[in-house]
């Protein structure tokens, strides 16, 4: 075969190699933070749970609200469609052997026992909203860890890989210095364990990595050996933080465990008193309305004695057993209360403290950013210096080799320190009570 007859077979294949290098990526799913954010909040069994639950009691307070205002009405009707007592038996509709009627009652009032049950329910629909939100925003904190984590640890690979293509340079470098006499077979044999610890590390780094990747597709319920591509962040700057006192009182009217112990609070104070009115006589209002035989057209029937309608008033006293049990449960419905009060002293002392340590956290996270990009600047101009020296001679290969360990160790720590700049914000946002997703 001449070679103009095997030129188009290498460059058909070699135009197959791009286009299958060119959509690799595209079977990678590509995710950025508020697309990750939005599929586990659709695919968390968490929050539909949470979400179920606020729904739950969003229409049980809806039904006491319509409970509470709303009369209760029953209309019926009937009649003899069959009957044997006609000859021959058969089925029948008529007029006068078919009745209808409708009651309606109302309490107007119990002594406000409808209207404590009432208000409970409605704090209790507002607990279970802040409850979805809580765990909105702890899959929230969750998922930003994920997140950074996949991140943190293709970083980390990725200069792990450029050290080891820096050591396996050097290694060939060193060989022909070596098979020229100008280095000793001691920095041959350095080198090549350097390479070698090299390729550990690769290897130690894309377990990791995959490993990472593994509990991103987890939290999202499908294949763990997913391929992924996330939206990185180059560089981050910290927004400025705020005075102390300024973020604990933001964080003391802002975390909705705080607000929820504050609603389960008056639910305990409705309880009690609530409890406290069982305990005196009962008095009660009761509209009621019955109109019964109801006629063609809504006529009424001539044998009918209704319209039935009445107010009627009820004074009980409760004696006997009945006044220990309610004795004791006026007791308990205090208790509670009491509790209620200490629960919400004890949790705004516990927001004070994660503010405080959110603050410290975020402050040393800034800090370690800052120090080690100047450290991870100064590691790479000094590896350039001595790499300079140990070619001229100048250096040995013990410098040589501590300046790449530096340089791969300054490297490392400027990429963990900026994810953990990164999640440290999240759980200072967090503990102040802001709204992550």
């Amino acid at each position: 075969m001449t070679m103009e007859g095997k030129t188009p077979d290498r460059a058909k294949r070699l135009l197959l190699a791009v286009l299958f290098c060119c959509a690799s990526p595209a079977l990678a799913d590509s995710w950025t933070p508020s697309s990750y954010k939005a599929e586990v909040f659709r695919v968390s069994y968490n929050v539909k749970k949470a979400a179920e639950d606020a729904e739950i009691y969003k229409g049980r307070y809806l039904s006491e609200l319509a409970g509470f205002y709303l009369p209760s009405v029953l209309i019926s009707a009937s009649g003899k469609t069959y009957s044997a007592y006609h000859a021959p038996p058969s089925l029948r509709f008529r007029q006068d052997e078919t009745s209808a009627g409708v009651a309606a009652s109302l309490n107007l009032f119990n002594g406000f026992k409808d209207k404590l049950s009432l208000d409970s329910s409605r704090l209790l629909s507002r607990i279970y909203q802040l409850r979805l939100w809580q765990e909105r925003q702890s899959v929230t904190l969750a998922a930003l860890d994920n997140y950074y984590s996949v991140l943190r640890k293709k970083r980390l690979l990725e200069i792990v890989r450029d050290s080891l293509t820096s050591y396996q340079r050097q290694y060939e470098k060193v060989k022909r210095y070596y098979n020229k006499g100008i280095k000793s077979y001691s920095d041959v044999l350095k080198s090549e364990l350097n390479v070698r610890s090299g390729q550990l590390s690769e290897a130690a780094s894309i377990e990791d990595y995959k490993n990472a990747v593994m509990d991103f597709n987890s939290s999202l319920y499908r294949k763990a050996e997913t391929e992924v591509e996330l939206e990185d962040f180059a560089s981050y700057s910290p927004p400025p933080v705020s005075r102390e006192e300024k973020d604990i009182d933001y964080a003391l009217s802002h975390r909705p465990e705080l607000e929820i112990l504050g609603f389960e609070r008056k639910i305990a104070g409705y309880s009690s008193k609530k409890a406290g009115i069982e305990r005196f006589p009962d008095f009660s209002v009761d509209a009621y309305y019955d109109r019964q035989g109801i006629g063609k057209w809504g006529r009424l029937a001539a044998d009918a004695v209704n319209p039935d309608y009445y107010l009627k008033l009820s004074l009980s006293f409760p004696f006997g057993r009945d006044t220990f049990f309610e004795k004791q449960a006026s007791l308990e419905a205090s208790t509670a209360l009491e509790r209620a009060h200490r629960a919400v002293r004890d949790m705004e002392l516990l927001v004070r403290r994660e503010v405080l340590t959110a603050r410290l956290a975020l402050s040393t996270a800034v800090t370690r950013y800052e120090v080690a990009g100047l450290k991870a600047g100064i590691s790479k101009r000094n590896l350039g210096i001595v790499n300079n020296s140990y070619n001229s001679g100048r250096s040995g290969i013990i410098e040589l080799a501590e300046a790449q360990r530096d340089d791969l160790g300054a490297q490392s720590e400027l990429a963990n320190a900026l994810y953990d700049l990164l999640q440290a914000l999240a759980r200072y946002d967090s503990a102040l009570g802001r709204q992550l997703w």
